[in-house]
């Protein structure tokens, strides 16, 4: 039986491993670090390995022990075990099969927002804003209780926390949720020389809207989740026509502008490209 403390403080992916090394070229896949590595802020090209990118340390772990029964792992760990056997089913049949998959690609793509950098951020800053009533005593026929003060104040960072894992275990439970709402088509690529990328946010929308909640209802707006680097979903509130198709070297060229300009730590390439 696994003992939950000697998981803690593990090396914890929010871009899960199995998804990364879909962005690995063929070529290179017996190699120890196969990936393409570009760190954003030191604008480098290094070569890594799944496991060396994309984690912090105990970022899913709970504070407090107690309401460790089922780990927030829980939450992801079917969706991850199952990503790869789909996305090789995709690939064997060049992607012409994919409305077959499309229910449980967007549950996965409702798992990665909900498990991304962006997403505790937003919650960690809402739960620092939060206030509670802290009871000091409570009387012995549990009739009437004793507040600390009659301010309500801070929560602290232990509470903050653990409510934001478990809203991040809501959001996934969701299903595809709100990612129901667009339609959607999927575009491909031939080379590894010109591929699909990905940063440390898979999910994208691409709109001129001055915010998220904006962008996400406008008509306009466009919603991308690569799946690997032969392939990303497309989505929109309007019909995309076709719902399949090869995206050429300028659509292609703007995809990897738009992750590269978006992201704030890293881009994974089955090649090293000039940005």
């Amino acid at each position: 039986m696994t003992d939950r403390n000697n998981l803690r403080n593990r090396r914890d992916h929010y871009v899960p491993q199995s998804y990364l090394r879909g962005f690995t070229d063929p070529e290179r896949t017996t190699s120890p670090r196969p990936l393409w590595y570009f760190d954003i802020p030191g604008r480098v090209w290094t070569e890594r390995s799944p496991r060396e990118i994309a984690y912090r340390y105990g970022f899913y772990d709970y504070m407090m022990h107690q309401i460790e029964t089922e780990t927030a792992d829980s939450s992801f760990v079917e969706l991850e075990n199952l990503y790869p056997h789909s996305r090789s089913a995709l690939i064997e049949d060049e992607f012409q099969n994919w409305k077959e998959y499309l229910e449980f690609l967007l549950c996965y793509g409702q798992m990665m927002r909900a498990r991304s950098l962006l997403f505790f951020e937003n919650h960690q800053t809402e739960g620092k804003n939060l206030r509670a009533w802290t009871v000091e005593e409570i009387s012995q026929d549990r009739q009437t209780i004793k507040l600390k003060s009659m301010t309500p104040e801070t929560l602290p960072p232990s509470f903050v926390k653990n409510w934001t894992i478990t809203k991040m275990r809501e959001e996934i439970q969701k299903g595809p949720a709100w990612l129901n709402d667009f339609r959607w088509a999927i575009r491909y690529c031939q080379s590894t020389a010109n591929p699909f990328v990905v940063s440390e946010a898979p999910l994208m929308i691409c709109g001129e809207h001055p915010d998220l909640e904006s962008a996400i209802w406008a008509p306009h707006s466009l919603l991308f989740f690569p799946l690997c680097w032969q392939a990303t979903l497309v989505g929109s509130r309007q019909a995309i026509a076709p719902e399949i198709g090869e995206f050429g070297d300028e659509d292609m060229l703007r995809f990897r502008k738009m992750y590269e300009s978006t992201a704030k730590i890293f881009i994974v390439s089955p090649q090293r490209l000039s940005f």
